[in-house]
């Protein structure tokens, strides 16, 4: 991961990714800013006397002069190196710096006034911005110049005052020291190919561009300038890094450019506009490379072909000089596409895992598919395509970042607090880009044994987040069933586990094509060949589940409320199925054997709650007598109150099952009551009256009222 720099090295970054225009932008601002502010302070001090209208005539042609000047001068340095451009513009700065100096003598008598600060600063800044343009290091000394005068006119005033100076021209002083270091890395400036120095051969020259010539070169350059592609010997070994390092230096110029180039099509991608990577960017796999100029790639080729067979430490150093080349490439990608892994990092710890996980796709797809693709072909391209230096080039540059991403994988995969992740959707998302990304890793990384170890490190990363999302939909789910509920008290209708195990798996439903993916690679128990392995898992979850409800419900001390929680629950699990489409994939034979199992539920009830009633009113044909009914009733008429108080405390989550069930129990005990109460009225006449407490739609009615309160089952 890249690590923090120091504040002078930010201040270089910064000043690195700000573009041409924007401190264009900034040159036109500070020259009207200083021009205006300067002019009036002058009029104040000396020139009281004009009027209005022509002090601003005066004020306005002298600042589209400046502006004008400042745009001409920075267009024609961007261009090109014309010395003669340079020389007038030595010459401009000479002046105005005399004639600032004249101007300041004079007013060393007169108070310093607000107007005359700000123009010293703000001509501190367009001195800056034109240097920073033109990449010519004297115009430094001039932002020194006017960066002195300010604090001294600032400690006129107030003493104290030197110290908010001191911090406005800190970072101005830091950014104009590295404006040698900038006309090397922003420069794109010709390359001519350095001729060897042999041994009877006069000490070399360096050209304005820095390139090595011969004296006969020296002495005609304007006429005698190699030609770029021209066949050359070998560089000498002592001279190889040097001109190595300079030939890198227009490559580095187009990093920002060709950065921008690759942000343009991405911005719908970045900002979410779009889910797709744009086709222009698929189907070219040389986008990035033809933003290229071709001369510098074939001079940086041509330079490593002619240069002798490398020594072990030379190998190395043209190594770690290249990839430090490229890394930073890599780093302006991150910034201009505002996806840096660092602060993809840094939100692991911020708790903002949608945004860090959508980052860490989007800059993983566009590494893998586009920038690390075009630092091989680069590679390939400067060193050849099956060269040893290629590959651990090619390694340097990209490992770093390859290996962060990864590790951010690595660390989604190790966590465990899945539910407060909401990873039901969020680990599926890592998953996906992963194993979209391994034949990439594969193409890329396996083919070197540099990079091999990069390889196996993700196909390992992918096996270990598979394990994760098993574990998390159908171990931890095993788990769960298998625990022992003993000594608590059932307060709900729907055990909490059904709960959780039902929810899980309709979330499993949702990422059916990958968990159908992951289960065929790491199966839990047995697919029968052509069914599908998601369907075969679910099934066997349900099972599982059911079967340990079952096993919890015999703990009951009453059976048949015990009875009425397995209705309630299995039920509850065929609801579930059907309205989560679960039931597209266990099918319809599935389903009837639930409906089957909640059947044979209800003649569990039935017999456990019923069966006792039931048989005070079986009639014996052949021993039928007056004592025997009157015994039958009495039996009858103590135990019906008692099961329907039993039956009350028990209730049922689904009204429409709650009515099936009472209806199936009054179709078998109101007709068996009804005969009995007739058969008694026969043998008794008269006197049956005295012993029959319920009339038969009494019975009914108060059936009605079952299994529609709460209860308490101690089991």
């Amino acid at each position: 991961m890249p690590t923090a720099s120091s504040l002078p090295d930010q201040l270089k970054d910064w000043m690195l990714h700000r573009s041409h225009e924007w401190w264009l932008v900034s040159s036109v601002l500070s020259a009207s800013v200083g021009l205006i502010c300067f002019a009036v302070s002058f009029f104040n001090h000396h020139l009281k006397e004009w009027n209005l209208l022509l002090k601003f005539s005066i004020i306005s042609v002298a600042c589209i002069a400046l502006i004008c000047i400042a745009v001409l001068i920075a267009k024609k340095m961007l261009e090109g190196s014309n010395p003669w451009v340079k020389a007038h513009l030595v010459f401009f700065a000479i002046i105005v710096t005399y004639i600032l100096t004249f101007f300041l003598d004079k007013e060393k008598e007169e108070e310093p006034d607000v107007y005359g600060l700000v123009s010293y600063a703000a001509f501190a800044v367009l001195f800056l911005s034109l240097a920073i343009q033109t990449r010519l290091g004297f115009l430094g000394e001039i932002v020194y110049f006017f960066l002195g005068v300010l604090l001294i006119r600032l400690m006129e005033i107030k003493w104290w005052l030197v110290f908010p100076g001191a911090c406005f021209s800190y970072p101005l002083i830091i950014l104009s020291s590295f404006l040698d270091e900038l006309s090397g890395e922003r420069g794109r400036l010709p390359i001519r190919t350095p001729l060897p120095a042999s041994p009877d051969a006069e000490t070399s020259h360096v050209d304005d561009t820095g390139a090595l010539m011969s004296p006969q070169q020296s002495n005609n350059t304007d006429t005698d300038t190699v030609p770029l592609l021209a066949p050359q010997p070998p560089v000498r070994r002592d001279d190889l890094l040097d001109v190595f390092r300079h030939a890198l230096r227009p490559l580095n110029g187009m990093d920002r450019e060709v950065a921008r180039e690759l942000q343009r099509p991405l911005k719908d991608y970045i900002t979410d506009r779009s889910e797709e990577v744009p086709e222009v960017l698929v189907n070219d796999p040389n986008f990035l490379v033809d933003r290229i100029s071709p001369q510098v790639l074939d001079e940086l080729n041509r330079l490593m072909k002619n240069s002798p067979q490398f020594e072990e430490h030379i190998k190395n150093l043209v190594v770690d000089e290249y990839s430090r080349s490229r890394k930073r490439f890599l780093e302006i990608c991150q910034v201009e596409l505002q996806l840096n892994v660092q602060q993809t990092w840094n939100d692991i710890h911020d708790g903002s895992e949608r945004h860090r996980i959508q980052r860490w796709i989007k800059l993983s797809t566009i590494a893998l598919r586009m920038l690390f693709p075009y630092e091989r072909r680069l590679c390939q391209r400067i060193f050849g395509s099956h060269s040893e230096i290629s590959d651990k080039c090619f390694m340097q540059v990209c490992s770093e970042l390859a290996q962060d991403l990864l590790n951010f994988t690595d660390h989604i995969a190790n966590r465990r607090n899945f539910e407060q992740m909401s990873y039901s959707h969020s680990i599926f998302q890592v998953f996906r880009t992963l194993n979209l990304s391994i034949p990439a890793f594969e193409s890329l990384f396996s083919n070197s044994h540099f990079g091999s170890s990069l390889w196996i490190e993700a196909a390992r990363v992918k096996e270990r987040l598979c394990r994760v999302i098993k574990d998390y939909f159908f171990t931890e789910l095993e788990e769960l069933a298998h625990a022992d509920g003993s000594g608590y008290y059932i307060r709900d209708k729907i055990h909490s586990t059904t709960i959780r195990v039902m929810f899980r798996l309709s979330d499993a439903f949702r990422e059916r094509d990958t968990l159908e993916l992951i289960l065929h690679d790491y199966p839990m128990v047995d697919v029968m060949e052509g069914v599908s392995s998601l369907s075969t898992h679910i099934a066997w979850m349900i099972e599982l589940l059911e079967t340990n409800l079952e096993a919890f419900t015999k703990k009951f001390k009453n059976a048949s409320v015990g009875s009425i929680y397995l209705i309630d629950n299995v039920n509850y699990i065929v609801k579930k199925v059907c309205g989560t489409q679960l039931n597209t994939i266990l099918g319809g034979t599935w389903l009837e054997e639930q409906s089957a199992k909640i059947d044979q539920y209800i003649k569990d009830y039935q017999r456990i709650s019923w069966d006792n009633v039931l048989g005070f009113l079986k009639l014996d044909s052949d021993n039928v007598t007056a004592e025997s009914m009157k015994e039958k009733l009495r039996s009858f008429n103590e135990q019906f109150p008692k099961t329907l108080v039993e039956q009350r405390h028990s209730s049922l989550d689904d009204q429409k099952l709650r009515e099936d069930i009472i209806e199936s129990v009054r179709l078998v005990l109101v007709p068996a009551y009804g005969n009995f109460i007739n058969k008694f009225r026969d043998i008794l006449l008269d006197h049956a009256d005295e012993y029959i407490e319920y009339s038969t739609s009494e019975v009914e009615s108060r059936l009605r009222g079952t299994l529609d309160g709460s209860f308490f089952a101690f089991f």
